[in-house]
């Protein structure tokens, strides 16, 4: 009996972070799931027409940017409509 869940792809791990009203920078991205292609999922998922904001914040004397989402397209935080 195979009860494993499919593996969730980057791009919606990604969303799926976003859609709870957490923020993102590529270091946290890595931190958290070891992605290192991050701003190429964050362009995948604008590309779908997911509404992406960012900011530019300095820190330290290094400059970086966060990423996140204002509104969420569905209230079930569940980013099934997001393509692998």
């Amino acid at each position: 009996m195979n009860t494993r869940q499919p593996k969730k792809s980057y791009k919606q791990i990604i969303h799926n972070h976003m859609l709870a009203g957490h923020s993102l920078s590529t270091y946290e991205a890595f931190d958290l799931w070891q992605i290192t292609c991050f701003l190429q999922r964050i362009s995948e998922l604008r590309a779908q027409g997911v509404v992406i904001q960012d900011k530019t914040i300095k820190h330290n004397g290094k400059t970086f940017k966060i990423y996140w989402i204002d509104k969420p397209a569905d209230t079930d935080n569940n980013a099934t409509g997001v393509q692998s």
